[in-house]
């Protein structure tokens, strides 16, 4: 499974969409996951991704962290 599809599941489970019909170009803030959803959302992702630093993904979401794109930019660079 592809990252963008982890991270595409993930969202899908705050909204009633298929996973496969989340657009990760999209602003995620309000168009898939309520602003009041941030810490739970943040959360799901570093159970996923266990080596991101929580604190900062906590406080860059929504701010610095606009889409999936942006999301998946910090992800895979972690990753390597």
């Amino acid at each position: 499974m592809t990252n963008e599809t982890r991270l595409q599941k993930i969202i899908a489970a705050y909204t009633p969409l298929d996973y496969s019909k989340i657009d990760l170009t999209k602003t995620i803030k309000d168009k898939y996951i309520a602003a009041e959803f941030k810490d739970d959302f943040c959360n799901d992702i570093c159970l996923v991704w266990t080596s991101i630093n929580s604190t900062s993904l906590h406080n860059d979401m929504f701010v610095k962290l606009k889409t999936g794109q942006d999301l998946l930019k910090i992800l895979n660079y972690i990753l390597i």
